[in-house]
């Protein structure tokens, strides 16, 4: 039997059958793990948006930035940016469940995704907060020495006490009569 006659005998073609079908499951299983790669960096991605949103909502609300509408826009940007690149490695992941089973980090991904796709439909902007106790106050050094005179003042002069005991319970009516004898 010559060498061209072995080339084309049954087994060699089994054995480049098998060849090539090794080759091909081992490149898919590498795309596998490399989408998976991308997933992880996916979902780092979201986590990254979501600190820098909630970042930003927490000064706004602050008071420590003022709100602007450019700023709002941009935040929804990164999601809307983020969220159809994930949808295409959504649809990969897909058929690579079908064929190896599970994809780590897929599940979390769609629930990232999900996610986004909810803050993106129900999109509230921040608002300052109507606490002013929850708000970061910064005073100039005139406003703290001005400040720093109304404390020393009130503690050189407290206010008048009412006369006569003060009843246990009191009406907001009763009350509000008491300042008005008392300021």
């Amino acid at each position: 039997m010559t060498i061209a006659d072995r080339r084309r005998s049954p087994v060699q073609r089994q054995l480049e059958a098998y060849e090539e079908s090794w080759v091909h499951d081992h490149q898919a299983a590498m795309a596998c793990r490399d989408r998976e790669d991308t997933i992880s960096v996916g979902i780092a991605v979201f986590r990254l948006i979501e600190r820098v949103e909630d970042s930003w909502r927490e000064r706004v609300f602050r008071g420590t930035e003022d709100f602007a509408e450019e700023d709002d826009r941009w935040v929804q940007c990164l999601y809307r940016g983020w969220l159809p690149v994930t949808e295409a490695v959504l649809n990969e992941v897909h058929a690579l469940e079908q064929r190896f089973g599970s994809v780590d980090g897929a599940a979390e991904l769609r629930d990232c995704a999900a996610r986004a796709r909810s803050l993106l439909r129900d999109w509230q902007p921040p608002r300052l907060s109507a606490a002013v106790g929850l708000r970061e106050m910064t005073l100039t050094s005139e406003a703290a020495a001005e400040l720093d005179r109304i404390i020393a003042a009130g503690k050189k002069t407290p206010p008048p006490l009412p006369a006569g005991p003060v009843p246990q319970e009191i009406s907001a009516d009763e009350f509000f009569a008491l300042m008005r004898r008392h300021p």
